[in-house]
């Protein structure tokens, strides 16, 4: 399937399933545009190798997570994911997530989270 024929629904849910079973590889190259630009809390970071520093800093704090999405909006360019996450050394209650997905790859994403202490 060709990424320009993919809608943005279809793009954010194939990101996630791929985030899921810990694809990384798999979702750079079909979801990801070469020049994304990523904006987080801790940093702006600029293509995949950008993404790939990212899920590695994520893989530390929550190694072998479990996610849960609360909520997914999709309107136009525009996904929206709401998440939370509990891992062995941290959780996180309400974690969010952005993209513009625009030609059948994600162009921009925001990603936030705050880390908490396991109760």
């Amino acid at each position: 399937m060709s990424p320009l024929s993919r809608s943005v629904a279809e793009v954010s849910e194939d990101h996630l399933r791929l985030r899921l079973s810990q694809d990384l590889e798999t979702d750079l190259q079909r979801n990801y545009a070469p020049d994304v630009i990523l904006l987080t809390v801790y940093s702006v970071l600029h293509g995949h190798d950008g993404l790939r520093r990212s899920s590695g800093r994520l893989q530390l704090q929550l190694p072998g997570a479990r996610f849960e999405f609360s909520a997914k909006q999709v309107d136009g360019e525009f996904a929206f994911l709401v998440w939370r996450a509990d891992s062995k050394r941290y959780r996180v209650e309400c974690g969010a997530d952005s993209f513009l997905i625009r030609d059948g790859l994600i162009r921009m994403q925001t990603i936030h989270y705050h880390l908490l202490p396991k109760s």
